[in-house]
């Protein structure tokens, strides 16, 4: 396992059980449908934008770390 994965996955470790199960729908749609995977991340990176606005509220799963 790389630093990276390691690091990943601790976040994953670090969800709910509803939201484990959310994520791994995410990158199953992710992997296995081509035509939506630009969206999919485009999706993401709009939302992780919004929360590194209001960074105060949001702390890292996989670090522990406010985001920023």
């Amino acid at each position: 396992m790389t630093d990276n994965t390691a690091i990943v996955f601790h976040g994953f470790l670090n969800l709910t059980n509803l939201e484990k199960l959310k994520l791994v729908e995410i990158m199953n749609d992710y992997f296995d449908n081509i035509p939506v995977r630009e969206s999919i991340r485009a999706e993401n990176e709009k939302r992780f934008e919004e929360l590194r606005k209001d960074a105060s509220k949001t702390t890292c799963k996989c670090c522990g770390q406010v985001v920023n």
